[in-house]
């Protein structure tokens, strides 16, 4: 008998990837226009939209007059969309955005008439175990993955169950235009053979095979054609259908142990997206904390209705989550696109804060400024919030004065009885306090208290009562003050040969010499050492009651092709590493004698594996552990576990790269890239475990809200206990993997 073949004609769709979004647009419509006319005169039985629905509004922005006729052709089930509104990273994105992803998604191709959906990550840089709970959240029970699966971990079988979705792997990919190809009908088949004879290695019963490529229009008379390729093959039966069709005819019965899917041994994953446009990743980091953590969480907490405001920004936010866009894998048009969406969500959200503040204010009857009291919503998970900061018209009595700016009063932006005049701007100045008595997710009035210092600092040191960092000699050591426990700390550079999809490097790093320190800023409550380097300066910030050493470092880049990294190193290898995902953890086995520079070049058909691997905002090894903002990528090499804070690279992706075989995008220059500009990072060293992350990351963003003012009553705003910390332990074929609301 042949075995069944489920095939379906698809275009993958980047929205803006080589060319910006209204350059593709152009395309999109003459692509979708001539899906609309095969699917409507029967040419075709089916066709599936990318599993996104951005690109259907796209076209329909365009052609609103084919609206009914979307409509229909879904409904007959002839056409599918959804459930995602972008075909988003499941790696650099939080899992607010990832569920939001689908809630836009859902709700647009609901409205359209889609009723069944399919979990489509055929093209993400490879998929974590985040992306699976989000669908599960969903009742999404199935799901289409290609990148990262490692055959032998899912027993050779393309069918899996992976966090109860039913899962299949395209084991040659979306891209399949052989169909497409204007060759002698023999040779074709042959072609078409070859794929299959590799797919059904993998496959049981029947095999699913997708017809299309990126940006490819819909196989012309697709059923003619396939019942002539039919004839020529003699182990196989191609039927023209959807991949609904497929899930609803095969058995999932495989649970796979595979926790995330990151393996390049069988297809690349181009894992050096993970510190492409690290500005980017930063600005993203910042946006999406402030809408999930603090925006969100207030409005919903105080019903204050700017639900819509709120979804705007999400939609303009994930606009950017796309995985050429947040990957950084695109030309410097559509990165100007990817910053403008930034500046846009952070207008949003500053808009926003203020208008929450005087809503809040007019609610409990803030009457008027004092200097002892401060309102603090808590929106962190620790009980351990002492020092905040604030931004007020007015010095707060114990306060330390950071900076001081002219502004109008925030009191005039939100209240619409009163118009700001010139006159009438103010100093504001940004302080910070010591408060007692904050209590994870409640709303206090709170006293500030009078500070005891407590951070000894000189041209060569800082330290509180837990940790210290010295200088000696040009070197930096921290140690952890109750443990004794030390580790050594500095900057490295190495020449880099890659692009935005694969770091390649041309030697071995070399380290940046420390050229002296000194005392930046010595106070009462806040103390700060800057470390001087070529071209770099490192400023270390230390609280009296900070569990913490907070690193912003401001590099001033002068050259292009390059890698710079804030190393880390232990006296013992790191073969283990925990670290977040979009949802809980992720453990991982490091081997850490592997260098990518003494494997290199690779050899055909491969892509190299590296000893980088993402991260959501930590990483713990060995009981130390690194806090980030938008630092995504982190290295292990033997003792040394390095964090990326600036790579510079000069195209899309270099034909001559030789951590990769062959190209993976256009070798087109980007000048955006090579960031021949002053860049600021933020990162954060912590003695600790990985459950100590989560609190002090809280603390780390910032994850609170001040209201200054005179309280008519007393503000204790509890907020429900399902908003507390809260650890789901999720058993996974025995391993325990520990995940956090």
């Amino acid at each position: 008998m042949k075995k069944k073949v489920y095939a379906y004609l698809h275009t993958h769709w980047d929205r803006e990837w080589y060319r910006d979004k209204e350059d593709f647009n152009l395309r999109l419509l003459k692509v979708f226009d001539c899906v609309v006319e095969e699917l409507t005169t029967s040419k075709a039985p089916f066709f599936y939209f990318d599993g996104q629905t951005i690109a259907l509004l796209d076209y329909l922005k365009y052609r609103p007059e084919k609206e009914n006729t979307i409509k229909k052709l879904i409904k007959e089930e002839k056409l599918a969309i959804g459930p995602y509104f972008v075909c988003a990273d499941s790696f650099l994105i939080n899992f607010a955005s990832m569920l939001k992803n689908i809630d836009i998604g859902l709700e647009i191709s609901k409205k359209y008439g889609q009723k069944d959906y399919i979990g489509y990550m055929a093209d993400i840089f490879g998929v974590s175990n985040s992306a699976f709970f989000a669908l599960n959240k969903k009742n999404i029970d199935k799901a289409l993955i290609w990148r990262g699966v490692n055959p032998k971990k899912i027993n050779n079988n393309c069918n899996f169950i992976k966090n109860n979705v039913n899962t299949s792997w395209l084991v040659q990919g979306y891209f399949n235009d052989f169909f497409h190809s204007e060759i002698e009908i023999k040779k074709k088949a042959q072609n078409i053979k070859t794929c299959l004879d590799k797919i059904s290695k993998y496959s049981k019963n029947s095999i699913l095979l997708p017809i299309g490529a990126d940006h490819l229009g819909i196989l012309k008379n697709a059923n003619e054609k396939i019942a002539e390729i039919n004839q020529y093959l003699d182990d196989y039966e191609i039927i023209l259908t959807s991949p609904f069709e497929y899930f609803k005819n095969s058995k999932f019965e495989n649970k796979t142990n595979e926790i995330e899917f990151l393996d390049n041994s069988d297809t690349y994953i181009l894992q050096g997206c993970y510190s492409a446009h690290i500005a980017q990743k930063i600005e993203n980091d910042y946006v999406q904390n402030k809408l999930s953590k603090i925006i969100e969480p207030i409005n919903h907490y105080f019903k204050l209705g700017y639900e819509k405001n709120i979804d705007f920004c999400y939609k303009t936010l994930i606009k950017n989550h796309a995985h050429d866009g947040i990957c950084g894998c695109s030309i410097d048009e559509v990165a100007k696109s990817v910053n403008s969406r930034f500046e846009k969500c952070k207008n949003i959200l500053n808009a926003l804060n203020y208008e929450m503040i005087g809503d809040i204010k007019k609610k409990y009857d803030i009457l008027n400024k004092t200097k002892d009291k401060i309102g603090v919503l808590n929106l962190t998970n620790s009980a351990d919030l002492r020092v905040i900061e604030a931004t007020l018209p007015y010095k707060i009595k114990n306060s330390q004065i950071i900076s001081k700016k002219n502004a109008f009063p925030k009191n005039y932006l939100y209240d619409e009885y009163k118009i700001p005049i010139t006159e009438e701007i103010t100093p504001l100045y940004t302080q910070i306090v010591e408060i007692d008595g904050s209590k994870s997710m409640e709303f206090n009035t709170l006293n500030v208290v009078k500070p005891i210092k407590k951070v000894k600092i000189s041209d060569n040191s800082i330290e509180n009562d837990y940790i210290c960092l010295k200088v000696k000699n040009q070197k930096i050591t921290i140690l952890n003050k109750i443990s004794k426990e030390k580790i050594g700390f500095k900057l490295i550079d190495t020449p880099d040969d890659g692009d935005s999809y694969n770091y390649a490097p041309t030697s071995n790093p070399t380290e940046i010499k420390l050229i002296k320190s000194k005392i930046l800023h010595d106070g009462k409550i806040l103390s700060t050492l800057r470390l001087y380097f070529k071209n770099i300066t490192l400023d270390i910030n230390l609280n009296n009651h900070s569990k913490f050493l907070e690193f912003n470092s401001t590099i001033n880049n002068k050259k292009k092709n390059h890698k710079i990294q804030a190393v880390f190193v232990l006296e013992d290898n790191i073969d283990k590493t925990i670290s977040s995902d979009a949802y809980g953890i992720v453990e991982r086995k490091i081997d850490y004698n592997y260098s990518l520079f003494k494997n290199m070049p690779t050899k055909k058909p491969f892509e190299l594996k590296t000893n980088c691997f993402p991260m959501a905002n930590f990483v713990n090894f060995k009981n130390n552990s690194i806090l980030t903002k938008g630092l995504n990528e982190y290295e292990i090499y033997k003792n040394e576990l390095r964090i990326c804070l600036l790579r510079s690279f000069s195209t899309i992706s270099n034909p001559k790269n030789k951590a990769r075989f062959i190209p993976a995008g256009p070798n087109l220059e980007t000048e955006i890239s090579k960031y021949l500009c002053k860049t600021s990072q933020n990162f954060a060293f912590l003695f600790g475990d990985y459950k100590d992350c989560f609190n002090n990351l809280d603390i780390f963003n910032k994850n609170y809200l001040v209201l200054d003012g005179k309280y008519e009553k007393e503000i204790n705003f509890k907020i429900d206990e399902l908003a507390k910390n809260e650890y789901l332990y999720c058993i996974n074929e025995g391993k325990k993997i520990t995940y956090k609301y």
